[in-house]
């Protein structure tokens, strides 16, 4: 399903080794002041039969997801979601990251990615375990 206007668009990474995403929500409708939390839950109400989260309000960054489709945080050793916007590590979790509109671009790409924390520690690890 298609939509006009402002759009975004979810992927997903549930194989750390894997560069191809293994599930793609397109055309997730953006409105002023949606947020990341929002935008993934709005996505998977339009993909109800194939996709999946679990979030954790743990966090004093915000809502971090911890299982996307049946893959959990730390299912696979040393292994985490971690959000990403527009192709940058998100700096809090997913309930505070807004998603702010661009004129000169309408879509926001979301990416989910189950990331080995050993190889590359990402910034936002300590989102994932400030609350631990």
């Amino acid at each position: 399903m298609a939509t006009s206007g402002n759009s975004i668009q979810i992927k997903i990474y549930a194989k750390p080794s894997d560069p191809n995403p293994t599930h793609v929500l397109p055309d997730v409708p953006w409105y002023a002041g949606i947020t990341a939390l929002q935008a993934t839950i709005i996505g998977e109400a339009m993909n109800s039969t194939n996709f999946s989260f679990r979030v954790e309000y743990r966090s004093i960054y915000g809502a971090q997801i911890d299982s996307i489709d049946g893959v959990a945080d730390g299912s696979t050793p040393n292994c985490y979601w971690l959000l990403w916007i527009n192709g940058k590590e998100s700096p809090v979790g997913a309930s505070e990251a807004i998603l702010f509109e661009d004129l000169t671009n309408q879509t926001a790409l979301i990416e989910w990615k189950f990331q080995d924390v050993t190889v590359a520690p990402p910034a936002s690890l300590k989102l994932k375990t400030a609350a631990l």
